[in-house]
């Protein structure tokens, strides 16, 4: 069974990320998850843990792939093609790196409550 993170959890986690870059095309099948992606991203939920998040989207008009980037705090960059991607899968995946950057901030002694 895959890990689950809370919704307490999950906010808690994007206060490590500086901004989400959204681009697809509203009339193009191939970018549903990009769309749920940004339909997500609209919850207040996000903006009060992390009032400096940036959600910046780019809504196409041509047959571009659609792109989904997470910009993390340390300017890493987790980048998906929405095409082969489900929106739980990305959301999964970056909440890994994230849970991952917060292990490696308290070993190192420091907390998100510091940021």
């Amino acid at each position: 069974m895959p890990i689950k993170f809370t919704k307490e959890t999950s906010s808690r986690l994007f206060r490590l990320v500086k901004t989400v870059d959204i681009r697809f095309n509203p009339f193009d099948n191939r970018t549903a998850s990009a769309r749920e992606i940004w339909r997500q991203m609209q919850a207040t939920r996000y903006h009060k843990a992390n009032p400096k998040l940036k959600i910046n989207t780019e809504v196409l008009g041509t047959a571009a792939a659609p792109e989904v980037v997470f910009t993390l705090i340390d300017d890493t960059k987790k980048r998906f093609d929405s095409r082969h991607y489900t929106a739980n899968e990305i959301f999964f995946d970056v909440h890994l790196s994230l849970d991952n950057m917060n292990n490696e901030f308290e070993m190192s002694g420091k907390s998100l409550d510091d940021l």
